[in-house]
């Protein structure tokens, strides 16, 4: 076979896989379809009872010395195919066609014999790709070296951890010279240096011509391993081209969705904050007494959550608004580099003297971000009553994409009024690819 021919070496056309959440049911289903196969009936993908489309008329080509990443959320299909094309699972519909010799590394340890050593596997695996007792002879100690096992190589493989397991089947398949190499996220696991010589494994291999398909949860691997993506959401191919452009839109669909999530989880802790303000001035119309509201105060002082305290009464504030402006628009979903103005209010419900507003950004893991607080400009040093206004520009928001949460103390002196969540958020990639928790402004000079 050619290299690098224009004939492709992967063809999957209109496949699709159906299963049933139910095992038992599912294995009677798969014995009825083997049987009208036999009869010479086509099965059809049709769903039956509990059974649901895994895999939805997925197509596309390779050719020698392409490279695919398949990238989703998790049930999204992709190791299904995986399996599909490795002949592991039988489609339902449509057909592949895998033309050359195919290794794939789709399960820790699969293929392996746990209680024969690491070097029997290697012999066994090698046996079984059709390499005779010389050939295999030939390539032992370059499996061995690889994979970095040298102490453990006589051990039985039941007793290898999972990281020694992935070395040892990455280094087997990558040793047998396939001409198309399956990866189902099996590099997740490992050392970062012995995935680091991996990945210079694969360039080496589709530089020679190998065809490589990776599933993948990691977009920097993805871009820099695979020249094309395939993004596939509830089975179907939602897009496929380049990988940089394809994976972005993969990742801005994901924000989307978080985004409608932090919506509707702003709109729940808004209707909840409005039902606690209404219970406090509901006992202090009934009771009139002010020591039962501060009963109330105290009987519930607050507590701790990877937010640090919180104290979310309104019997010290109420009618608390908050509000993400981009453009005069309010949103939730901001860009990176955006210009965002943070509008707040609230009524104090008595006089205060030293008074103080923060606004604590933490990314949604608890991570402390910054803070912006009217301590560092004297704000409010002449507010003491009524309705409080204030307006915050950030003319450069730097947050890397991600989820975040804003908290906002309100504070007299050092007794909080109220510290509580008041907005999350979400900010986007854009068109850019980001890492780590910022995203500073940047050029380059390159002299050559």
């Amino acid at each position: 076979m050619s290299l690098f021919s224009n004939r492709p070496v992967i063809a999957v056309a209109d496949v699709s896989k159906k299963y049933s959440r139910n095992s038992n049911i599912h294995l009677s289903y798969g014995i009825l379809d083997l049987f009208r196969e036999f009869i010479g009936r086509s099965s059809s993908i049709d769903l039956r009872t509990d059974e649901f489309v895994a895999v939805d008329r997925v197509s596309f080509e390779l050719k020698a010395g392409e490279s695919l990443a398949l990238v989703g959320r998790n049930g999204a299909g992709k190791s299904t195919l995986l399996k599909m094309m490795n002949g592991l699972t039988k489609p339902d519909a449509g057909s592949i066609i895998m033309d050359g010799r195919v290794q794939a590394l789709i399960n820790l340890g699969a293929g392996f014999n746990q209680l024969l050593s690491g070097r029997e596997n290697i012999y066994n695996s090698a046996a079984l790709m059709g390499l005779n007792y010389s050939a295999i002879n030939a390539i032992v100690a370059e499996v061995v070296e690889f994979a970095e096992l040298d102490d453990f190589i006589e051990s039985p493989v039941q007793t290898y951890s999972s990281g020694m397991k992935a070395r040892l089947g990455f280094s087997v398949a990558v040793h047998l010279q396939p001409d198309i190499l399956l990866i189902d996220e099996i590099l997740a696991v490992g050392d970062i240096a012995f995935q680091n010589k991996c990945f210079v494994k694969l360039q080496e291999m589709k530089a020679a011509g190998v065809t490589l398909v990776l599933v993948t949860h990691s977009t920097t691997n993805a871009i820099q391993t695979c020249t094309n993506a395939l993004w596939i959401e509830g089975g179907r191919a939602m897009a496929m081209g380049p990988a940089k452009e394809t994976i972005q839109a993969y990742l801005d669909f994901l924000e989307d969705v978080q985004g409608e999530k932090i919506r509707q989880a702003n709109s729940i802790r808004k209707v909840l904050a409005q039902q606690r303000q209404e219970e406090i001035e509901q006992i202090e119309q009934e009771t009139k007494q002010d020591d039962l509201v501060r009963d109330k105060k105290e009987g519930s002082p607050g507590h701790n959550s990877i937010y640090h305290a919180i104290h979310g009464e309104f019997d010290q504030i109420n009618d608390l608004e908050v509000s993400f402006l981009v453009g005069n628009r309010e949103t939730e979903i901001l860009r990176m580099h955006d210009k965002v103005e943070i509008q707040y209010s609230f009524r104090l419900l008595r006089r205060v003297t030293g008074l103080n507003v923060s606004l604590v950004f933490y990314r949604n893991d608890g991570l402390q971000l910054t803070t912006i607080s009217t301590l560092n400009e004297s704000v409010f040093e002449d507010s003491q009553e009524g309705t409080i206004k204030c307006s915050v520009t950030i003319e450069d928001m730097v947050l890397a994409p991600g989820n975040y949460v804003l908290v906002m103390p309100i504070h007299e002196g050092k007794s909080y009024l109220y510290r509580d969540i008041v907005k999350e958020f979400v900010v986007k990639a854009g068109d850019r690819l980001s890492w780590g928790v910022l995203d500073l402004k940047y050029s380059y000079q390159v002299e050559r």
